[in-house]
């Protein structure tokens, strides 16, 4: 009995915040910010519509891994996967909803597109880390994330970081269809804002894109990771914003690599060399402070009291 009462808990606290995401996406049609978003190509019915997609198969997904005996594997030994075939089969639904009939993705072709391989590479934090967070807030693996900022996840957080996947898979797929279904013009004329129509303003924006995630992929994510931080996409009625959490990413941190591992060093080096500046100046500054208030000082006295005997003769 105590064991059903939990999952029906579980079972409410998904719908509760699947009900809030839904609710801000119906009434989240500006940007907070300067980056881009996929998802800014799309009209805004059309937006609605994969960002309704794709939080409803996730709020199904979620259901079915509360109810699943598997869970807890799935997630720590095929979270990759799990993740990857998610993507693929919002993007395909969604293509289904543009032609009328069943659309098949290439996984292979989904996997080595630079945005989703930026997801696979953040699944713990993007993906399980939710799906943790719902099946046991003190989850273990959780703490090994947040802590110390947070021993228990609270049900606020965790909306924010589903808030995040839902844009982020969202976004991923407009980056795979803008790569290989953007050539066709009744695409872009079903599916994009009027001022994408053109090739031109279409390309500017691709390339635009497509460089904004190298940028996030090989600049700004080792810089993250040094910094055990994380950026996350926030919903709200008034706007999609970014906001950058606490996140203990050091297993991924050893992993990096080549130009990323270059990236750190040149970050650690630039702390390095700032520290040294800082205690220069403050040598420095010490030092002009001493020969002001003492040498100076004194020479001023010694003048003033010599006028002052000046002008008692």
């Amino acid at each position: 009995m105590n064991v059903k009462s939990k999952k029906i808990n579980k079972n409410y606290v998904v719908t509760k915040i699947f009900s809030r995401i839904n609710y801000k996406i119906a009434y989240s049609n500006k940007k907070g910010g300067s980056f881009l978003l996929g998802i800014d190509l799309l009209k805004n019915e059309a937006k609605n519509t994969l960002l309704h997609l794709t939080s409803k198969k996730l709020e199904k997904q979620f259901h079915d891994l509360i109810k699943s005996k598997n869970s807890f594997y799935l997630l720590s030994y095929k979270g990759e996967s799990l993740l990857l075939l998610t993507i693929k089969d919002i993007c395909e639904e969604f293509l289904q909803n543009l032609y009328g009939f069943k659309i098949k993705i290439s996984t292979e072709r989904l996997k080595n597109t630079i945005y989703t391989q930026q997801l696979l590479t953040d699944f713990k934090i993007l993906f399980q880390a939710p799906f943790f967070g719902l099946l046991n807030f003190k989850s273990p693996e959780l703490k090994a994330l947040f802590f110390p900022l947070y021993n228990s996840i609270p049900e606020q957080f965790l909306e924010a970081l589903l808030d995040n996947l839902v844009i982020e898979i969202s976004n991923c797929i407009v980056f795979f269809t803008l790569l290989y279904y953007s050539t066709s013009y009744l695409f872009r004329q079903t599916l994009y804002r009027s001022k994408f129509l053109s090739l031109r303003s279409l390309e500017r924006f691709k390339n635009n894109y497509v460089w904004q995630s190298r940028v996030k992929s090989y600049i700004q994510k080792p810089k993250e990771l040094y910094e055990n931080s994380y950026r996350i996409y926030i919903l709200r009625t008034k706007g999609i914003y970014h906001k950058t959490i606490y996140a203990n990413r050091t297993n991924q941190l050893r992993l990096i690599t080549d130009f990323s591992l270059f990236l750190v060093s040149i970050i650690e080096i630039r702390d390095f060399i700032v520290s040294r500046l800082d205690e220069l100046v403050y040598i420095i500054s010490s030092s002009l402070r001493f020969i002001l208030t003492s040498i100076l000082g004194q020479l001023i006295g010694l003048i003033w009291r010599g006028i002052i005997e000046g002008l008692k003769r």
